[in-house]
C-alpha cells in the first residue's frame, strides 16, 4: 500500500477506532451491553441525494435499544419504534437533528429538515410501514455525554413501554 495513503487512512479511521471502544466501556460501566463494529454500506444524503457508503465505519449496536454510528463527518444514534409507538410518541422533543424514515423503506422520509414535524404521525399513519427508524445527527465533535444521554433516553423509552 501506498505510504501516504496508509498514513491519511489512519489519520481518518484511528479516532473512530479509539471513540468506538471509548462509548462501549463507557456504556458497560453504566451496566449496558454493547458491543461495535465496522459496517458499510449506509446510505447517507450527500447533496441531498441518496449515496452509499462502500467504507466501513464503526456502528457500536447499545444492547438492542440503539445503534451509535460513527463518520469522520458525524455521528448518529438510530432507534426503532414499532407503528402504534411512532404514532404517539413526541416527536417535537426531538427536533434538532432528527430524521425519521421507514423499515422497509428506508428511503420513505417520513420527517428530514425542512418537513414539517407536526405532520410524521399523519404520514407514517398513511403508510404501510409497520415499524419506523428515527436518527439523530449530531456533528463529529459532539462529546461522548451528549451520545451517552440519548442513550439512556432509548433506555427510558423501553422501560417505560414494558410498564
Amino acid at each position: 500500500m501506498d505510504k501516504a495513503l496508509f498514513q491519511q487512512l489512519n489519520r481518518i479511521y484511528a479516532p473512530l477506532h479509539s471513540r468506538a471502544l471509548r462509548l462501549t466501556q463507557a456504556l458497560a460501566q453504566r451496566g449496558i451491553k454493547a458491543e461495535w463494529g465496522w459496517y458499510n454500506n449506509h446510505s447517507v444524503r450527500v447533496d441531498g441525494e441518496y449515496q452509499t457508503e462502500e467504507f466501513p465505519i464503526p456502528v457500536v449496536d447499545v444492547g438492542g435499544l440503539c445503534e451509535i454510528g460513527l463518520d469522520s463527518d458525524g455521528c448518529w444514534l438510530e432507534f426503532r419504534l414499532p407503528r402504534e409507538a411512532a404514532l404517539a410518541f413526541d416527536w417535537g422533543r426531538l427536533a434538532e437533528g432528527l430524521e425519521v424514515y421507514g423499515v422497509d423503506d428506508y428511503l420513505l422520509d417520513f420527517y428530514r429538515a425542512g418537513m414539517d414535524i407536526a405532520g410524521i404521525a399523519g404520514r407514517i399513519e398513511a403508510s404501510a410501514e409497520q415499524a419506523v427508524n428515527a436518527a439523530l445527527y449530531f456533528p463529529a465533535d459532539v462529546e461522548d455525554q451528549v451520545l451517552l444521554a440519548a442513550v439512556e433516553d432509548c433506555r427510558r423509552r423501553k422501560d417505560s413501554n414494558k410498564a
